[in-house]
């Protein structure tokens, strides 16, 4: 097909007003949505399946219809989006922005969003072995990446994360009782398995219609790859936010041959221990106030030793960067990288963003920017609140999940040796997992001076499970196939 898999300059138009090709929206249309961008809906509920491997035919008749009559492609979410894209946009213009958006939203409300997709062993449940993807990492599980991924063992696992999970449905809307209340009607209809278990995520926002942040207090999700040309930022000189489709999409041994495109999604429940987190970052903070002959931080230390562990300040300002008089109350910065602060002066090697995307870091290591670029996922979280726990529903998808979400979180993430091995870098101070190291921080922001200072984890990883969505057309006519 004419649409290219390995250009970064997007799929479809630039114009956000412009239209697809013949062969954009067929593409669009037999791959699920959420892969080539988030749903963006704020309520969400997962319901994780076990089928009956007795009943799989009937299994296999139950989940083409649901993806004939729930399941959204990428081609409606582009159709959905382009609607509420032209109301964002008039709202900039009108007198109460928040007003307008207010109003003009509940009129046009988003439509329920619907994603499926199936573990290794619900390929095998449902007869469909010979249709599942052919990837050993996938084919072994969470559960097989135990110790490659310095997670705690299985048996440690929440109690629902330890049984076999078939499939997995997400509901998502910005209204939580329809989101419910979809939920029920799916769980309803399935006689031929049960939803052993649900979680429930809310986006945390700075603002009623701000950009969304994670129970540390800190805005996420900002530097994700962009798959449509109309969203890449015309001016990315210091950084390209593009993405190439074959970053996300994995040919599906089941779908159409021309069209027939999925993604792997690795899911991971990660309870965040938010005291835990105030803790280090007040330990760090002191540390920065006693440099400056300070015997208690005030509040531009907490904010600094909070965007040391991060890489940004809590809304979203990268902290390598210069302040701006309007920091990120307009655009969220994302066209930067550190070639002006190559020895971590300003932003720690260690902070979460620079350990997840290192922006050109590895160059220095002999590597090359193109290959660094493989190895970037596409997130789609949302955070969670349960039985007075507080965390991260860590959703993410990519086309191989050996050289993305496994290479990042155990070469990058996990690796001391990150970048810089004397004195060593540490654990990613956020997600990292494995045995904790002292770590060198800037005295003062931008010096050569370094105090040391050893954290504790403040993120816990309770389950998980590798998916595959499966292409729309595959999805449709598994009834017949088996």
């Amino acid at each position: 097909m004419d649409v290219s898999f390995d250009k970064e300059t997007g799929i479809g138009p630039t114009d956000p007003n412009g239209k697809l090709t013949a062969e954009e929206k067929a593409l669009l249309g037999d791959i699920q949505g959420n892969i080539l961008k988030s749903h963006g809906r704020d309520h969400s509920r997962h319901l994780f399946i076990t089928f009956d491997t007795a009943k799989a035919k009937e299994a296999r008749a139950w989940l083409a219809q649901l993806s004939k009559t729930k399941v959204t492609s990428a081609l409606k979410q582009w159709d959905d989006s382009r609607v509420r894209a032209e109301i964002f946009e008039k709202s900039k213009k009108a007198e109460d922005p928040e007003a307008y958006l207010s109003v003009e939203l509940s009129k046009k409300p988003s439509s329920i969003f619907v994603n499926v997709m199936l573990s290794a062993k619900g390929y095998d449940a449902l007869g469909l072995s010979g249709k599942k993807p052919a990837d050993g990492i996938f084919g072994g599980g969470a559960a097989g990446a135990v110790d490659r991924l310095s997670d705690p063992p299985k048996k440690d696992w929440e109690t629902p994360f330890k049984g076999d999970l078939h499939a997995l449905v997400i509901i998502a809307d910005d209204d939580p009782g329809k989101v419910a209340a979809e939920a029920k009607t799916i769980t309803d209809s399935l006689k031929v398995g049960k939803v052993v278990n649900t979680e429930i995520g809310r986006a945390l926002r700075r603002g009623k219609n701000g950009p969304v942040h994670e129970h540390f207090g800190f805005v996420d999700g900002v530097s994700d790859p962009l798959f449509f040309a109309k969203d890449i930022p015309k001016s990315s000189k210091q950084w390209n936010p593009g993405a190439p489709l074959k970053l996300a999409l994995a040919k599906d041994p089941g779908g159409h041959a021309k069209t027939g495109y999925g993604s792997f999604l690795v899911y991971r429940k990660l309870e965040q221990d938010v005291d835990q987190f105030n803790q280090d970052r007040h330990e760090l903070a002191k540390a920065l106030a006693k440099e400056d002959n300070r015997t208690e931080p005030n509040h531009a230390d907490r904010e600094l030793a909070g965007a040391y562990l991060v890489g940004r300040f809590p809304d979203g300002f990268p902290v390598s960067e210069k302040a701006t008089p309007d920091g990120a109350d307009k655009d969220i910065p994302n066209n930067f990288n550190f070639s002006a602060d190559t020895d971590g002066l300003k932003c720690p090697f260690q902070a979460h963003i620079r350990k997840t995307n290192p922006r050109g870091d590895t160059t220095r290591l002999g590597g090359t920017l193109k290959q660094e670029r493989t190895h970037r996922i596409s997130r789609r979280a949302i955070s969670y609140e349960s039985k007075g726990k507080v965390g991260l529903l860590f959703l993410c998808v990519q086309s191989n999940i050996e050289n993305q979400f496994e290479f990042m979180q155990s070469a990058w993430v996990n690796a001391p040796g990150f970048v810089q091995s004397e004195p060593p870098t540490g654990l990613d101070p956020v997600v990292g997992q494995g045995k904790a190291v002292k770590q060198q921080w800037p005295a003062k922001y931008g010096s050569d001076k370094k105090v040391p200072l050893s954290l504790k984890q403040s993120v816990h990883m309770k389950g998980g499970e590798y998916f595959f969505m499966p292409s729309m057309g595959f999805l449709k006519g598994v009834e017949k196939t088996g």
